[in-house]
């Protein structure tokens, strides 16, 4: 269901990102999202994990690790950790 969610929330910002000429918003909204899930399924985030997912520029490997929090055990596990 959250991952449903996911696809089209990913599918529907990738069609107005470029129509608005946002890319920067785009990614920038992708990095709140990461950030509050993996808050949610983690707990209190470390300031080097919080700054390299800020440091991420790409809309791809932002989905990625959005997409990853929903199964991953740990911070480790996703790659951040």
């Amino acid at each position: 269901m959250l991952e449903q969610a996911l696809d089209e929330y990913f599918e529907n910002a990738r069609q107005l990102g470029p129509q608005e000429g946002r890319r920067e918003g785009q990614v920038e909204s992708l990095r709140k999202v990461l950030l509050q899930l993996m808050t949610q399924r983690f707990g209190h985030l470390p300031k080097t994990v919080r700054t390299r997912v800020e440091q991420i520029t790409s809309v791809q490997e932002l989905e990625k690790l959005t997409r990853k929090v929903l199964t991953a055990k740990s911070l480790e596990a996703m790659g951040l950790g």
